[in-house]
């Protein structure tokens, strides 16, 4: 990398924002999805399954669509829904604490270049090189910028905080700037929520 278009930023990773991360990727996104259909599908066979259970106690034809028992099934949904989500959400951020540990507790810094040459990242860490191209992502808060690059089980992620010293500002947005001109990265504005 030639050093008039490298940028290179140090800085340390917050467990706060690192679980932001972790519970913001693609694939833990696709997991909530799958949760919430889950729950669905648990609801409708058991609904049916109930219902074919109660025409053949009573010898009767099955009835499809009983007012009282689809009520009774949508509280049992939003209970079980609630719930679901409830444990998701405390299993996922046990998962990025766990994973927080293991790859950025004590005196870690992370170590990042981007190359405007040729819009390239490389995390120095793990001397991972991540292009800027149409694979790559950005969750941006207001404190912290989400990267991911790909979906899936091979997909990367890292995090460029909006905070720091004024070295490190300026030099964000110099990469910044670089990034949306490119046009290839999608931009996604989200709330601090988890």
């Amino acid at each position: 990398m030639s050093n008039d278009s490298t940028i290179t930023l140090q800085y340390p990773i917050e467990k706060e924002e690192y679980i932001k991360l972790f519970s913001l990727g693609p694939m833990i996104r696709k997991l909530k999805y799958f949760v919430i259909v889950a729950n669905i599908l648990v609801i409708v066979i058991s609904y049916f399954s109930v219902q074919f259970v109660r025409a053949l106690r009573r010898k009767e034809e099955m009835v499809l669509f009983d007012l009282d028992f689809i009520i009774v099934s949508a509280i049992l949904f939003l209970i079980s829904f609630v719930y679901s989500h409830f444990k998701y959400k405390n299993v996922i951020n046990k998962i990025g604490e766990e994973s927080y540990q293991e790859k950025f507790s004590g005196d870690f810094i992370f170590k990042l270049e981007y190359d405007k040459s040729i819009g390239e990242f490389l995390i120095k860490n793990r001397n991972l090189k991540l292009p800027v191209d149409n694979q790559m992502k950005i969750l941006k808060t207001e404190r912290t910028l989400f990267v991911y690059w790909r979906k899936g089980m091979k997909g990367k992620m890292f995090m460029l905080p909006r905070y720091g010293d004024s070295d490190h500002v300026s030099k964000l947005n110099v990469i910044l700037n670089d990034l949306q001109s490119r046009k290839k990265v999608k931009f996604k504005e989200i709330t601090n929520k988890i």
